[in-house]
């Protein structure tokens, strides 16, 4: 299923609550465009609007951000990769997540979110 600038391959609640996911940024996605000539890479703000989405889908409502936290950057994603997302509830903490992006079984990226409802106007 095509979603914006990625697709979107499986999503699914797993147990504790946890979210996990799995995407693929083909290589015609926007955010490869001059990021950079000859050697393209998913830029950060790329990684962290899929977690939002990701979160979103599996609540069933638009989140916008209010923190970003903890944010560690250790694996270059490349355009056609696939990447698997895992969200988990941070406990006593409504509606923030930790979270991980692995290419590989390596770890991609990951960090922790808080969103909340957008409003509707």
């Amino acid at each position: 299923m095509e979603i914006k600038w990625y697709v979107l391959e499986k999503i699914e609640a797993v147990p504790r609550g946890d979210i996990s996911a799995v995407v693929v940024v083909p290589y015609s996605s926007p955010w490869f465009s001059g990021h950079f000539p000859g050697n393209p890479v998913l830029p950060a703000i790329a990684q962290l609007a899929i977690v939002l989405d990701i979160a979103g889908k599996a609540y069933g409502r638009e989140l916008i951000p209010k923190a970003v936290n903890r944010t560690k950057y250790r694996k270059i994603i490349r355009p056609g990769e696939t990447v698997n997302i895992v969200l988990s509830p941070v406990e006593g903490k409504a509606m923030t997540h930790s979270f991980q992006l692995a290419v590989d079984e390596e770890i991609a990226c990951k960090g922790a979110i808080t969103t909340e409802t957008a409003n509707r106007r």
